[in-house]
C-alpha cells in the first residue's frame, strides 16, 4: 500500500515538474516599444492641454473672485449676490470638468485604453506565440512587481470541474 502511494506521489511530483513555466516583463518590454514611447508622448500632450484648459478656467475664477472683493463696497447687496452665485457656478464648472478628464470613467482612462491597449494586446498574442512555440502550461507577469498569470494553456483550466463540484455540494 505504502508502495502505491508514494508511486503516486511521485507521479504526481514528475507531471507537475513537467509542466513548463515562463515569465514576461511585460514593463521592459513596453520601454523597449517605438510605439508605446509615441503612445505615451500623444497621452503626456493631451494631458498637457488638459491641463491648461483648467488652469486657464482656474485663472477666470481667481479674477472673478479678485473683482468681486475689490468692488464690494460699492456694490449693492443683489449683485453681490449674483456674483457669488458666478462665482459657485465657475467653481461647480471646474470640479465637473477636472472629472470628466481625471475622474474614474474621464478623458484619461478613455485615452490610455486607446492608445496603450491595443500595444498590450499585441504583448498578450505575442507571448501567446512564444508560449506555445516554447510548450510552457503558464506564463507569468512580473511587470508591476507582482507575479500576475497571463497565459495559461487551457488544458490546465480546472474551472469547470470547480463549479460542476461546486454546485454538486449545493444540492
Amino acid at each position: 500500500m505504502k508502495q502505491k502511494i508514494s508511486f503516486a506521489l511521485i507521479f504526481v511530483g514528475i507531471s507537475i515538474f513537467a509542466q513548463r513555466f515562463g515569465y514576461v516583463d511585460t514593463d521592459y518590454v513596453l520601454k523597449n516599444l517605438p510605439a508605446y514611447q509615441q503612445a505615451q508622448d500623444r497621452l503626456n500632450k493631451q494631458t498637457e492641454h488638459w491641463e491648461i484648459e483648467i488652469t486657464q478656467h482656474q485663472s477666470e475664477l481667481d479674477e472673478m473672485i479678485n473683482a468681486l472683493n475689490n468692488e464690494k463696497i460699492i456694490l449693492s447687496e443683489e449683485k453681490i449676490e449674483e456674483r457669488e452665485k458666478e462665482i459657485v457656478e465657475k467653481k461647480k464648472n471646474i470640479a465637473d470638468l477636472e472629472q470628466k478628464r481625471y475622474g474614474p470613467k474621464g478623458d484619461l482612462i478613455s485615452a490610455q485604453l486607446s492608445f496603450i491597449k491595443p500595444l498590450q494586446d499585441q504583448i498578450y498574442n505575442a507571448v501567446n506565440k512564444v508560449a506555445k512555440r516554447r510548450n510552457y502550461g503558464f506564463v507569468f507577469d512580473k511587470g508591476n512587481g507582482d507575479l500576475i498569470l497571463i497565459f495559461s494553456d487551457p488544458k490546465y483550466d480546472i474551472s469547470e470541474e470547480v463549479l460542476k463540484t461546486l454546485k454538486e455540494n449545493n444540492k
